[in-house]
């Protein structure tokens, strides 16, 4: 989503472009507290930086390439693409490391064919893994370190999450956005089966996740059979249906795949990738928007079967990504700031996954294989905290204001002795329960939204 600037010199009129570009931002945080965030969001990603052969406890990194895995405290210790992709854009990674994941990710994906794990576990061809262990070999499903047959299937998932394909060409085009060269998208890369054109590799990624013909949504079938997870935050809900997350997902990597061949003078499939951007964010409002009863405000909702119910993380990211725009983003924008204010979602700065008065299931997803309060299930996390504020910025600068400066007052509340925020990866205040400390996603990624939004001085 990095592309404003090229959008401009191209001449290319873009059907839709992120928050920032929309109007003028204001500052929703101090100098000082965006430099406090700054200096965290650097820190807590060198945190989880592994160099080669570099040990962390019974973990070492036996790949030739630096990695950074998603927490400091090496809760989970493996690489893992989403949160290692949620890592970009700020000049945290280096071009260099970025790189090395790039051929790391490249090496794991399934080649052409598919592959039967077990009766009932399919790995489709072109799928990203959904984390590499710190050996180098890939897995393609949450819930196990496992790369071989005893990997997947229910609660899992018969097939892998839905999202990872999007986050490998997220990375492609991040490298490009950094380095201002298209060499590596059109080098030849080592794949699982042999070599191949990253060029060529992506446009197997972009396709290998179903999709709806008549919109070009993401879909899943049905939870007791295939179960494939919309995308990694979820991995413990079940869905079913048309779905929202990986749908903006595969917005945003159309979009970046049409200005990459843009940028390599191929204009048929940038106009390709264009309009497919177009006809998904056409898409989205159609399917997903749901108006509230007051007709103001409205959600997206996460799915069109399982779990057909308001989503917060995704109606923020929507909003953000520029998937959604006009009306629709301020009434979605609008049910954003609403919730923050009736405390319905957001409890210091970080942000639950559902509205804690959701008649659905008193509050949680309608399917989780997690009790309710809990992680994924109604645990508050700091990771979608960006989209939140930018979105709500739209329309409520205050409702921003304070929610960013109740954000840093979290961080600043829970410091450790060496001066680093203890960033849990989710808490419950009514519960007292906290997990995962030192979360990299927790810091680093609302930086670098608020950062690409334009809401640092």
């Amino acid at each position: 989503m990095k592309s404003k600037l090229v959008q401009l010199l191209t001449g290319v009129l873009i059907a839709a472009v992120p928050l920032a570009a929309a109007k003028a931002p204001r500052p929703v945080l101090s100098a000082a507290d965006a430099a406090f965030l700054r200096e965290q969001a650097r820190r807590i990603v060198e945190s989880a930086r592994l160099a080669p052969g570099e040990a962390r406890g019974k973990w070492c990194n036996s790949t030739p390439y630096t990695l950074h895995v998603p927490g400091g405290n090496m809760g989970y210790p493996a690489f893992w693409v989403r949160d290692a992709v949620m890592m970009l854009g700020g000049k945290l990674i280096s071009p260099q490391e970025l790189e090395g994941w790039i051929w790391l990710m490249s090496a794991g994906i399934q080649g052409p064919q598919a592959w039967h794990v077990r009766p009932g576990v399919v790995v489709p061809a072109y799928t990203v893994p959904d984390h590499i262990d710190l050996n180098g070999k890939p897995s393609f499903y949450p819930g196990s370190y496992d790369t071989g047959s005893q990997q997947g299937g229910y609660p899992f998932g018969k097939y892998p999450p839905l999202d990872d394909s999007f986050y490998f060409l997220q990375a492609v085009y991040e490298y490009w956005t950094m380095t201002h060269r298209l060499a590596l998208f059109h080098s030849v890369v080592k794949t699982s089966v042999g070599k191949m054109k990253l060029a060529d590799l992506c446009e197997y990624v972009f396709r290998a996740a179903p999709v709806d013909p008549a919109t070009g949504l993401v879909t899943a079938g049905d939870i007791r059979h295939e179960n494939a997870k919309d995308w990694g935050f979820c991995d413990t809900v079940f869905k079913s249906g048309k779905l929202l997350f990986p749908s903006v997902l595969k917005y945003n990597a159309a979009r970046e795949l049409a200005e990459l061949f843009r940028a390599s003078d191929e204009k048929a499939k940038a106009g390709e990738y264009q309009r497919e951007a177009d006809r998904i964010r056409s898409s989205i409002p159609k399917v997903f928007f749901h108006a509230t009863r007051n007709k103001e405000d409205g959600w997206l909702y996460s799915a069109t079967g399982v779990g057909n119910q308001p989503d917060v993380w995704g109606s923020a990211f929507a909003v953000w990504s520029g998937a959604v725009g006009g009306r629709v983003a301020d009434r979605v924008s609008r049910a954003l700031a609403r919730a923050f204010r009736e405390k319905t979602v957001v409890r210091e700065g970080c942000v639950r996954q559902i509205l804690t008065n959701d008649s659905t299931n008193h509050g949680g997803w309608q399917r989780s294989i997690v009790k309710l309060g809990t992680y994924q299930n109604g645990g508050y996390w700091g990771t979608p905290t960006g989209w939140y504020i930018a979105a709500v910025d739209r329309v409520d600068h205050q409702a921003a204001v304070q929610m960013a400066q109740a954000y840093v007052r979290f961080l600043k509340d829970n410091m450790r002795a060496d001066g680093l925020a203890e960033a849990w990866e989710w808490f419950n205040p009514d519960t007292g329960a906290r997990n995962n400390p030192l979360y990299v996603a927790t810091v680093a990624l609302p930086y670098l939204s608020l950062k690409e939004a334009g809401l640092f001085k």
